[in-house]
């Protein structure tokens, strides 16, 4: 059992029913992150109609809204988490981001909502950047690839679970109309629903106490990012292939779970709860080869492959990218749903790997701070760049909102398939950084 290691990284991990419990509760918790982040993806067409706002101001929304303080918040919380209680630091992201999502269901225009979607990526960015660490410390090198695997399938179940149940939460506020709160006045459905699923998680922020903190390998020499960022600099091959290139693949697949629901809506005819219910059933099948990416990978590099990581992203990543482009081009919606499933199976390797990767290269003292600049960058690109070109190119380009399918079926090319030479690129560092593979 792989409970000590030598050599700087000295310090014992905890038992693996340790380990695994604190995966289940990360796990738990990412579920309830997702909720509040991708619920707005089902609410698309009654907030318009209500506030006036077009395809751009939603993927505002949906994007650049959440990621401005998800991508600023996470330098701090870098720092704070190579100095302090990683727990505590968890328990404050996931209250604030819990406030924040109720207050989408009381802003009234769309200056109150930017604002508040901002305070959800505020809060959101501390919690990823803080569970990478302690799943990065609570598991040697050769079995991290796994842990964070499953626990980034509770975020990708996440989002399927906001679809599957959503769907008909959203489908019955609207048929009850407006509701009256106390203290809160006459809210309308959409902000009804956005009360309802951000609340709970002011209370479940308390699960973060359920699991002990695991050691850290070592402590930080110096505060600050200066020696993180001259640790890049050394490595910037790698690294650049690793912010760059998740980041890029993250931006199509945030793309296309944010504008699918609406795809189908406006193409095929179906209803809110009828999306929810399949494109939620899509993504947890999705989800569920988390774990398999995550084996694989990690028996490849306890063999000896040490860019098993990027090797294993490039060639999914090219398996998703006709299964994208297919999924629009179909006419009927349930080949379409297929190829969206097989889509998310294989794209969502990158999902776990790029915060994988990141733990695997980066020296222990400098896990907080690297994981922080990893969210930074990956999160500007994905969540400003993904859903908001999908809106910018349905309004500015095309100015027809039944061409969204076009929109999601153009990123493939100019995001995708660049973002596969990206992750190829860092191979030869990667086995630099850690050593050839033997023959």
């Amino acid at each position: 059992m792989d409970r000590t290691q030598t050599g700087p990284d000295s310090a014992a991990y905890p038992s693996p029913a340790t380990g695994w419990v604190t995966v289940a509760v990360l796990f738990a918790l990412y579920i309830l992150s997702l909720t509040d982040r991708y619920i707005i993806a089902l609410l698309v067409e009654p907030m318009k109609r209500d506030l006036g706002l077009s395809d751009f101001q939603i993927s505002l929304l949906q994007g650049p809204a959440f990621a401005l303080l998800f991508c600023l918040c996470a330098i701090p919380v870098g720092v704070g988490l190579d100095r302090f209680s990683r727990r505590l630091v968890l328990y404050g992201a996931i209250t604030l981001w819990s406030v924040a999502a109720t207050a989408c269901g009381l802003a009234r225009g769309f200056g109150e909502l930017f604002v508040a979607r901002a305070g959800v990526g505020a809060g959101q960015s501390g919690f990823g950047t803080g569970s990478y660490s302690i799943i990065g410390d609570s598991f040697p090198p050769h079995r991290v690839s796994l842990a964070m695997s499953i626990f980034v399938m509770g975020g990708v179940m996440g989002a399927g679970i906001v679809f599957l149940l959503g769907g008909p939460i959203v489908a019955m506020a609207m048929a009850a109309g407006p509701v009256h709160l106390p203290l809160l006045g006459t809210v309308q459905p959409w902000q009804f629903v956005f009360i309802v699923t951000g609340l709970p998680g002011v209370v479940l922020a308390l699960l973060v106490f359920l699991f002990k903190e695991p050691a850290r390998r070592s402590r930080p020499a110096a505060i600050g990012y200066g020696p993180a960022i001259a640790f890049l600099r050394d490595h910037k091959r790698l690294y650049a292939a690793i912010f760059l290139g998740f980041g890029t693949t993250y931006a199509v697949t945030i793309g296309f779970q944010l504008w699918m629901p609406t795809y189908f809506i406006r193409i095929h005819g179906w209803a809110p709860a009828q999306v929810g219910m399949v494109l939620g059933v899509a993504q947890i099948v999705g989800a569920a080869t988390l774990p398999l990416h995550g084996w694989v990978v990690d028996r490849m590099f306890k063999r000896g492959r040490r860019d098993a990581h990027l090797f294993w992203c490039v060639v999914t990543v090219l398996l998703a990218a006709p299964c994208a482009v297919a999924s629009v081009l179909v006419p009927d919606a349930w080949v379409s749903v297929v190829l969206f499933t097989l889509f998310m199976a294989c794209v969502l390797s990158t999902a776990s790997m790029g915060p994988a990767i990141t733990q695997v290269v980066t020296p222990p003292t400098l896990r907080g701070r690297v994981s922080a600049l990893y969210v930074v960058v990956t999160g500007l690109i994905a969540m400003a760049l993904g859903p908001a070109m999908v809106g910018f190119i349905t309004d500015k380009l095309l100015g027809d909102e039944r061409q969204v399918g076009l929109s999601l079926l153009l990123t493939v090319p100019l995001l995708l398939l660049p973002a596969v030479g990206m992750l190829a690129s860092g191979r030869g560092a990667m086995l630099r950084r850690l050593g050839d593979h033997p023959a």
